[in-house]
């Protein structure tokens, strides 16, 4: 790993790890709660259509940037196989093991920087599953692209499920006012801003998001050797953050879905 993108990977780790302390007191006890039920699910219409194409049941799934395991919960749930998750924070790792354990479905999760996923991992799975807000954390998409193909099998498929780039151009809190150019090279920088889900809580800790045209994203796809099965732009946002332009009557796309597979 290059001194920058060293920096850059510290930085955010400190803050998620800051996050995952405000999210263990304002979200995880009802979290338990619902994991622990049969039938539990965060997956939408989009994730539960890609994932009918793939068809999860008996799948190995790969899950970067994991978070706290949720999602890839749900794929446990929905009758996938082996599920690994990875994530660079030891707090949500932590919950992930939590809500694993209180959903009693078995899931592995891996404290680690996605650029560093132990080789062990190469071409272990059928399914590598990338969703809400993973790719901005990333400084070097490439050769995270490079990673993915890595982890999967022959036959193997990136299914990316996220928020659209083109929202990096506003600010979610002034409207379709354009902030900033689409093809901004600089990262976004924070120093304390609310979390996500307890927005009266100020998260401390500087931390770095990257803009990611959609031409550099297909593109990473591609040139790491995978081949574009589907792209599909929605009106939806499925992070919640960009929730209030679904009622614009003049909207950009606010997430999409890609499908690529290793030959």
């Amino acid at each position: 790993m290059d001194d920058a993108r060293d920096d850059y990977a510290d930085a955010n780790r400190a803050m998620w790890n800051a996050t995952a302390d405000v999210h263990a007191r304002a979200s995880l006890p009802k979290l338990l709660e619902r994991v622990a039920h049969p039938d539990f699910s965060t997956f939408d219409f989009v994730e539960k259509r890609v994932f009918t194409r793939l068809g999860l049941f008996g799948k190995d799934v790969a899950q970067p940037s994991c978070n706290n395991g949720r999602e890839l919960i749900s794929c446990k749930k929905a009758g996938a196989a082996h599920c690994v998750g990875f994530d660079v924070s030891e707090g949500f790792i932590a919950q992930g093991q939590a809500l694993a354990q209180a959903s009693g479905v078995d899931v592995t999760f891996v404290r680690t920087d996605v650029y560093d996923i132990p080789h062990d991992y190469n071409a272990g799975f059928d399914i590598v599953y990338v969703t809400i807000g993973a790719l901005g954390w990333l400084r070097d998409l490439p050769e995270y692209m490079g990673v993915v193909a890595r982890l999967l099998r022959p036959g193997g498929h990136l299914f990316l499920y996220e928020m659209h780039p083109i929202l990096d151009m506003f600010d979610a809190a002034t409207g379709l006012e354009v902030k900033h150019s689409y093809f901004r090279t600089e990262p976004y920088v924070e120093d304390a801003a609310p979390d996500y889900l307890d927005t009266d809580t100020v998260v401390e800790g500087t931390s770095y998001w990257f803009h990611h045209k959609m031409s550099d994203i297909i593109g990473g796809a591609l040139g790491a050797g995978l081949e574009l099965r589907l792209f599909e732009e929605f009106e939806h946002d499925q992070s919640e953050v960009y929730a209030a332009f679904e009622g614009f009557e003049k909207k950009p796309p606010l997430s999409y879905a890609l499908l690529a597979q290793k030959s």
